[in-house]
């Protein structure tokens, strides 16, 4: 995976198929991302889990699987489990709170990170001075995950 090849730092990444696709690579490869979402970790994970495991979220919702559907699930999960996915779901209202991150990148060598709708408050160009600090691309980007 490098998204370095088709985004540069500080890119705003529209599609919607990226993030997942980031995120499914990263498990696949074992490549530590962190994402700042603004939504709990939960309700990211319940709608990221369906389109990572290709399984309709109905049929998971109500429990209407069969038996190698729910193997798959299983092995996908115990997958996403293991990967160094890292997600941060804290209101972010400064650059500070961003920053409070920075161990875990530094100390997991993320070197994807991904900004969910940054709030109009705070400069991009900030952030991306300090991941270019720290050594790590930032992407901006709205994870709608439907």
């Amino acid at each position: 995976m490098n998204l370095k090849d088709k985004y540069t730092n500080g890119s705003i990444l529209s599609e919607e198929y990226v993030l997942p696709t980031i995120i499914r690579l990263g498990i696949i490869r074992q490549i530590p991302v962190l994402a700042f979402i603004n939504i709990s970790s939960v309700q990211f994970l319940s709608k990221f889990i369906p389109i990572y495991a290709q399984i309709d979220k109905d049929k998971i919702k109500d429990g209407d699987l069969g038996p190698e559907e729910w193997q798959h699930l299983d092995r996908k999960i115990v997958g996403l489990c293991d990967a160094p996915i890292y997600l941060q779901d804290l209101e972010i209202k400064s650059i500070e709170d961003y920053k409070s991150a920075e161990e875990v990148i530094i100390n997991e060598k993320v070197k994807y990170v991904f900004i969910d709708s940054l709030p109009e408050a705070i400069d991009k160009s900030k952030i991306i001075k300090w991941s270019e600090e720290v050594g790590f691309n930032v992407y901006f980007t709205n994870f709608t995950l439907e």
